[in-house]
């Protein structure tokens, strides 16, 4: 489904003549109906490939391929092939508009892009949503503040579905989480995966989950991709 080669992306520090490369000539590849984790220390560059992959950052060289099209080569990038990616925030309060009823703010996209006709449509199909996610269609009309934190991140991922995603970018989406949220929000990506077909990049630092969740698993490291065994990770 993805396949990314030789991915290379630098940045200049302000003031220094010396330049950070955080990618220099990464690779992987993610598969239909899968979830790859991508793991390595901070400031190694992960989350460099979740905004090369959704477009917010272009690469300086290098290609991804994604359902067959060519989605950057280089510094262009097709947002119509991206527009089946789909990130999950780190901080899900800092996702919503604290001011905007939960049902507003998945409804909103909707709505922007078209997918239903009319208010109403989107309001039945928010509720849909939240029960795809296992939400109560009570949070409907809540606050962003009125819920829990993982409460908060099932409806960030009920918005992020509601676009029709074929792969879905968590990028440490469980590490402001309790543990048992946590394990409420990887269940739900892995029936997900199972029911729809989705295709989950999981970005994180915890050996332990990335052991329970991931299909397969690389690390980043050097500006490098490798893949290593789940035995390998401690």
């Amino acid at each position: 489904m993805l396949e990314i080669k030789d991915a290379v992306r630098t940045f200049q520090r302000p003031g220094a003549k010396s330049v950070d490369k955080p990618l220099d000539g990464a690779s992987m590849s993610i598969g239909d109906a899968e979830i790859v984790a991508l793991m390595g220390n901070s400031g190694e560059g992960k989350s460099t490939i979740a905004r090369l992959l959704c477009g917010t950052l272009r690469a300086d060289s290098g290609t991804a391929h994604f359902g067959g099209a060519a989605l950057f080569v280089g510094g262009s990038y097709n947002r119509s092939a991206g527009a089946a990616i789909t990130l999950i925030p780190q901080q899900p309060y800092a996702a919503f508009d604290p001011r905007q009823k939960l049902c507003n703010a998945v409804a909103e996209p909707l709505l922007c892009r078209k997918i239903v006709k009319t208010r109403d449509e989107a309001i039945r199909r928010t509720a849909e949503l939240f029960r795809m996610v296992s939400l109560d269609t009570a949070f409907l009309t809540r606050l962003p503040s009125q819920v829990s934190g993982g409460q908060a991140q099932r409806a960030a991922i009920a918005r992020a579905l509601g676009v029709g995603p074929r792969l879905l970018i968590a990028d440490e989406a469980t590490s402001m989480l309790d543990p048992a949220s946590q394990d409420t929000v990887i269940s739900l990506l892995k029936s997900l995966v199972r029911t729809h077909g989705i295709s989950v990049l999981l970005i994180s630092h915890d050996p332990e989950l990335v052991k329970s969740a991931a299909n397969r698993v690389y690390t980043l490291s050097g500006g490098k991709i490798y893949q290593i065994e789940k035995g390998e990770l401690q």
